[in-house]
């Protein structure tokens, strides 16, 4: 017997609850050039392929400066936490970095002039610093020279705040490295906490912080042995000297590795377009310089349904087309990031999707952090609470949300209440009062068809502060949609929508839900609308359980299906070797049926020592793995045999690549459920294969892997509008 599911229907009003969300707070995703801060300039471009990027220009002489930001050496963080911590306005990713393990940069790092990690081996570097015509950049060398004299014995120092020490070595871990695990560094050996130049303790390497007023060295191998003895009390001297080629002495820049030379001499530098690193398509991040003394950050976005990425030589090109004549690859694929400041706003959001779908944590930002302005206004920023690519607009007798800010010169939302005003058009105005922010919100509902004007005026110190923005009144709706699936994991579980709708035109608007009337299954689901026009739904039962949600507005009346819970569907069982084959990338592999059904993934990342870059050891699908449509996750099931690695996938969503990742570490043996979310517009999800990565040379090991059920969790979406009969019930 068909179920019937009865939709009890209400007009809404506004809940105190709010959940502030990263997608309000987006840059907005149309190709242009806007103003971020003073001297900053930011120009997103769409070319063939699709390729979208976004490129960042700080003028020579603007008052906003470059800086390096990072928690420690050992405490990756997202751009966004480094930028908002800081004040910067944009802030790409930096270096490569021990993703796996330590999370510490692969090359060397100077700090406002000061050496926090380097090597006694040479490694290639660019420095940043101000100079007479602007903001200048060097590609060099860094290389430590240092030595520690412990009980009066001296030993040559092999690194400073290493991600791997040496055999037969001894490292200097400063304040700077933070609380990381130093036993990640070596198998085994012995590290020396130092304070006030005294050995203080003796022990294994371990995630004991460096003290803040000391440090800790670590030995390996004979200067493990000949030091794991020292007494407590024994007197230590270090003498430590980074040669550095990248910064002119006593410039107070900053300098970070650069593995790639993308652009020397205003030409594009020598690459290996053999190497699989340089040879992809994928998300990249770069840093480079101009005659004149502007600086260039460069992201692409890479692995998305809108952007396949670039070569490495491709990424030249467009460093090139910038005006660089200097320029070098930072950390690309997942940690290709860029954050901006959307003027008024109060801190950074993403300007890029991620290729991994979320943001990565990483070693450290390159950032642009304005000069300190007066708390003065000097213009009001007027824009809608939810990005509208295609411009502001309303239909008859709905509202859309605005947000009036106070601005200050480096575009820093200020105090001030402006006065909002109609200047032309069939528009009303009403006030919605403030956001947790403290930024005045205003509803805007149309009246008449046509362009319309609202304008802001605020009174000053420094005279009046203004803005204006135009919208357009279209014809009545005819169609309704959310900007998600509807769809929530479980009883108590929560999903905040955007609710938009088309006119007959086919123009579309975003609507305040306030104005909303919506049905649901009260069993199932209830809906409230929030203050920022969005509209929050709560499962109330468990699931899986399919449901509707029928929105009405201004004649538009439609049913959106909607699911709690999810039920896993087997898509492969892992168990023919004649379905998957294997790949390698500085690696070995074999592939072969095991009990379980599993497929072992037999995996010798050590055939080529020393060759920097990363190991990898894939199950490739001969013929990719269809996931159903709708699909919210997917999970494999793995066997691990403790020797670690990091397990991630490539999925190809609407024809574009995108890596995700399973589990960052693969250390523990026995079975376990690995789960990734799937992005939820996607039309077409295809798995082309499964892979183990191995970031750190010295982590390099042979192993393998056991890999079963690959599964998809499922939504039960009900498939027919018959299978929902309505009926409307008012409620105040």
């Amino acid at each position: 017997m068909r179920r019937r599911t009865v939709l009890s229907i209400a007009t809404l009003s506004a809940s105190g609850l709010l959940v502030p969300p990263r997608a309000l707070a987006a840059v907005s995703g149309q190709d242009g050039r806007e103003v971020v801060a003073p001297g900053v300039v930011l120009e997103r471009s769409t070319s063939a392929g699709p390729v979208r990027q976004v490129l960042v220009r700080l003028a020579a002489g603007a008052s906003t400066r470059p800086v390096l930001l990072q928690q420690s050496l050992s405490a990756p963080r997202t751009p966004a936490e480094l930028a908002t911590a800081a004040g910067a306005v944009v802030a790409v990713n930096g270096d490569f970095f021990d993703i796996d393990r330590t999370g510490t940069p692969d090359g060397p790092v100077v700090l406002d002039g000061v050496p926090l990690k380097s090597s006694a081996a040479p490694q290639a570097a660019v420095g940043v610093e101000a100079g007479p015509g602007g903001w200048r950049g060097r590609v060099g060398s860094v290389s430590l020279q240092g030595t520690a004299t412990v009980a009066g014995r001296t030993y040559a120092l092999a690194a400073l705040c290493t991600r791997t020490v040496p055999a037969d070595a001894l490292a200097l871990f400063g304040p700077a490295w933070g609380a990381g695990d130093r036993a990640l560094t070596t198998a085994g050996g012995v590290e020396l906490e130092v304070r006030a130049g005294t050995v203080t303790a003796v022990r294994p390497p371990g995630p004991v912080p460096v003290p803040a007023d000391g440090a800790v060295l670590v030995a390996t191998g004979a200067a493990a042995a000949a030091l794991a003895g020292t007494p407590l009390g024994s007197p230590v001297v270090t003498d430590v000297r980074v040669l550095d080629d990248a910064l002119t002495a006593g410039s107070g820049g900053f300098a970070v590795g650069a593995r790639l030379e993308l652009v020397r001499d205003g030409a594009v530098a020598p690459i290996d377009e053999t190497d699989p690193t340089w040879a992809a398509l994928r998300a990249r991040t770069a840093l480079g310089w101009t005659a004149a003394g502007d600086l260039l950050l460069l992201t692409v976005e890479g692995g998305t349904a809108r952007s396949r990425g670039t070569t490495a030589v491709q990424t030249a090109r467009r460093m090139l087309d910038a005006g660089a004549v200097g320029a070098v690859m930072l950390d690309g694929g997942g940690s290709a990031q860029l954050v901006a400041r959307v003027p008024g706003d109060p801190g950074v959001s993403e300007a890029v999707v991620p290729s991994d779908g979320a943001a990565r944590p990483v070693a450290h930002v390159v950032a642009l952090v304005p000069a300190v302005a007066g708390p003065q206004a000097r213009s009001v920023v007027l824009r809608p609470v939810v990005d509208a690519p295609a411009g502001v607009a309303v239909f008859p007798g709905l509202a859309t949300l605005l947000l009036a800010v106070p601005v200050t010169a480096s575009g820093a939302p200020t105090s001030g209440a402006p006065v909002l005003t109609v200047a032309a058009g069939g528009v009303t105005l009403e006030d919605r009062g403030v956001d947790e922010a403290g930024r005045r919100r205003v509803a805007v509902r149309g009246v008449t068809t046509g362009r319309a004007t609202v304008r802001a005026d605020l009174g000053t110190d420094l005279g009046a502060a203004t803005g204006s923005l135009d919208v357009e009144v279209l014809g009545p709706p005819v169609r309704l949609a959310t900007d998600r699936p509807l769809v929530l994991p479980g009883p108590g579980s929560t999903l905040d929508v955007v609710v938009t709708a088309r006119d007959a035109t086919g123009r579309e608007a975003v609507l305040d839900a306030a104005g909303l009337r919506v049905g649901t299954d009260p069993t199932v689901l209830s809906a409230v609308a929030l203050p920022d026009g969005r509209l929050r739904l709560t499962a109330v039962a468990g699931g899986p359980a399919p449901t509707w949600v029928r929105l009405v507005a201004g004649g538009a009346d439609e049913a959106v299906p909607a699911a709690v819970g999810t039920r896993p569907l087997l898509v492969d069982p892992l168990s023919s070797t004649d379905a998957w084959s294997v790949a390698t990338v500085r690696a070995a592999a074999s592939v072969a049926a095991v009990e379980g059904p599993a497929l072992r993934l037999a995996f010798d990342l050590t055939v080529r020592p020393g060759e920097p870059g990363t190991a990898t050891a894939a199950l490739v699908a001969r013929v990719p793995v269809a996931v159903p449509r709708g699909a919210t996750a997917l999970a494999v099931s793995v066997r691990g045999d403790g020797a670690g690695g990091w397990l991630r996938g490539v999925l190809r969503v609407d024809g574009a690549s995108r890596p995700v990742t399973f589990a960052a570490r693969v250390g523990v043996t026995g079975w376990q459920r690995l789960v990734v979310d799937l992005p939820a517009d996607a039309d077409e999800v295809l798995v082309e294969r499964l892979y183990l990565a191995q970031t750190s040379v010295a982590a390099r090991g042979v192993g393998a892997l056991d890999l079963a059920r690959l599964e998809a969790e499922v939504p039960p979406l009900p498939s027919a509008a018959s299978d929902v009969t309505r009926r409307t019930r008012a409620r105040s």
